[in-house]
């Protein structure tokens, strides 16, 4: 079972209207493949706040499933105008789930740093690249295979998820689309710049389709219209953090760049 938690921001004074309106969306949730239940609590230090649950019986259902229905447009319609700002929609496993597979964050970074010299006791961050599992697979593999060393997020997206930019020499754990931690990066270099000026040594870096620039745009673009967690989506002039990483280590071992550390 997967459980996505989403605390959302609704406008000061629209509180009732938002409920009644919730209402009328939850019909369009409850009859979604592989839904199991949800709940909607309203905050007590902020009112204007709501706490939403879903339980679902695959990460996929929700994220391919329900946010590729017809059925998620309609909600959207229902519900956005009445959040602050999109929030981000994190999902949640019960650790028991994951333990049985040997393979929790935790116990795969210690592995790491029994085999990495020099790298801090504190785990890092732990995140997984694309916005669907299958995506999430896909990127994985170019970085398994060293054709990927670089990515790009939207400032905006960052910014309304609390998310910091990320720094150099800065770990990260990259998940699978699974959730399940399959390597060590660490960020070699940051830098901000308008999405016109993305330049086309970043876009092979990304590793994806045909390496051009031309296709990262077309790419990018599509995918901040998209999936974007903000209220702007996409700008021709929009920041975009754009990072480049090396590959630490992976189950196999120990990638050969580290050897220089």
């Amino acid at each position: 079972m997967i459980v996505e938690s989403v605390v959302l921001p609704v406008v000061a004074g629209r509180e009732d209207d938002f409920e009644a309106a919730f209402r009328v969306a939850e019909p369009l949730l409850a009859r979604q493949r592989g839904y199991l239940g949800h709940s909607l609590r309203r905050g007590v230090e902020d009112p204007s706040t709501y706490l939403l649950t879903v339980e679902w019986e695959t990460l996929e259902d929700h994220t391919e499933g329900f946010r590729g229905s017809a059925d998620y447009q309609e909600w959207r319609a229902l519900l956005h105008d009445f959040y602050v700002a999109v929030p981000p929609v994190p999902h949640y496993r019960d650790l028991d789930a994951v333990g049985a597979s040997g393979a929790t964050i935790g116990a795969f970074w210690e592995r790491c740093r029994a085999r990495v010299p020099g790298l801090p006791e504190a785990l890092p961050e732990a995140w997984a690249f694309g916005a669907t599992p299958a995506h999430a697979d896909g990127l994985l593999a170019l970085v398994l295979d060293g054709i990927k060393t670089g990515t790009a997020s939207s400032l905006w997206d960052d910014d309304a998820a609390g998310d910091p930019l990320p720094r150099e020499g800065e770990f990260s754990i990259i998940l699978d689309g699974a959730g399940l931690p399959r390597a060590v990066i660490e960020t070699t270099s940051v830098r901000v710049v308008p999405f016109g000026e993305v330049d086309a040594a970043h876009a092979a870096a990304e590793g994806e389709g045909d390496l051009t620039l031309a296709y990262w745009r077309a790419v990018h673009e599509r995918y901040w219209r998209e999936h974007s967690g903000n209220d702007r989506g996409f700008e021709p002039d929009m920041p975009v953090v754009c990072e480049r990483f090396r590959l630490v280590y992976t189950e196999e071992g120990v990638a050969e760049a580290s050897a220089s550390r």
